[in-house]
């Protein structure tokens, strides 16, 4: 074999090796690749969610970390500038969300505690990711930012009164609820203050998507470990869950597109409106409905997350149609 011809296949074969690396940090870092790997871990894994239970909430506060230095100090103010994204999100991320999620289940659903997870859901607050995808869809960021703040500090409200509303007395359980917002809010959100106050933002967001995805990763793989026996033995209960759910961040989704469409919302706003009507924190809520109730209440968060992701990826394909 000539040598020139074996340097040529020596060189080919050092640049398929250099390139596995890339291919397998670009693998690892796949959101969609990392949520499906959560579920299928988590029948694989069975028990072993019995202790991983306890990192969820820790993981959870540095993904509200990592999410919220997104938000700028200078997005408070002034503070009558959010007064109108504060009354559109109330009405659309809980009263709207609320009803199309809490009345099927209401009906539908028999089991105490998926009803609990299903109210969680209902209370919990917007989806921090809404703040940059609202960017992605060419909409009015400044406007979603204001939102998303307003909706995490109307939930330390709503979370107790949907509670005592819709499961009882019984689950105001004050320092709990304190200790739970303290740990997934307030002490994220002070952390997020001092990073932004000693500039080093921009070293921790560069790695925002694979920090944030492992997180949830933890989240989404011990909420379906823990639940595992359950998705076997009830899988008529989990399909009607899933129904559900799909409704409720998917058709919600597809019908207040077609309504903004006939009204005069100008385009700036459309995207943020659609977001706030369809996604909610679902990591907050699986892990809230997982600290103040347990694992079985856990199981329609997890799953309304998947379709959030889903809806997501739509909007992701279809973002030019919103400029």
């Amino acid at each position: 074999m000539p040598a020139i011809y074996r340097k040529k296949m020596l060189n080919r074969k050092m640049g398929i090796l250099n390139k596995v690396p890339a291919f397998m940090a670009r693998i690892l870092s796949n959101r969609n690749f990392i949520f499906i790997l959560a579920f299928v871990l988590g029948f694989a894994a069975g028990n072993i969610g019995d202790w991983l239970r306890y990192l969820v909430i820790p993981a959870l506060g540095i993904v509200m970390t990592v999410s919220m230095l997104e938000i700028p100090n200078r997005s408070f103010l002034p503070l009558r500038d959010a007064v109108r994204p504060s009354a559109v999100i109330f009405l659309l991320n809980y009263v709207l969300f609320s009803i199309v999620t809490l009345v099927p289940a209401y009906f539908l659903i028999k089991d105490a505690e998926l009803w609990k997870g299903f109210v969680i859901a209902a209370a919990s607050p917007a989806g921090v990711a809404i703040a940059p995808f609202t960017g992605i869809l060419g909409g009015n960021k400044a406007f979603s930012l204001k939102g998303v703040i307003a909706s995490h500090l109307m939930a330390v409200l709503i979370m107790p009164v949907y509670g005592w509303l819709f499961i009882g007395s019984s689950f105001i359980q004050p320092v709990r609820l304190l200790l739970l917002f303290s740990e997934l809010i307030l002490v994220p959100f002070a952390v997020s203050r001092l990073i932004l106050k000693f500039r080093a933002e921009k070293i921790i967001l560069r790695r925002r998507g694979v920090i944030t995805n492992w997180g949830l990763f933890v989240v989404i793989f011990t909420v379906i470990a823990l639940n595992r026996s359950y998705f076997l033995t009830y899988p008529g209960t989990v399909g009607v869950v899933s129904a559900i759910t799909a409704a409720a961040v998917l058709v919600t989704g597809l019908v207040t597109e077609l309504i903004l469409k006939k009204t005069g919302i100008g385009a700036k706003n459309k995207s943020s409106y659609i977001l706030f009507a369809t996604i909610k924190n679902g990591g907050f809520a699986a892990a809230a409905a997982l600290s103040l109730s347990g694992e079985r209440a856990s199981l329609p968060p997890a799953i309304i997350s998947v379709f959030i992701i889903i809806y997501l990826i739509y909007l992701s394909l279809r973002a030019k149609s919103f400029r």
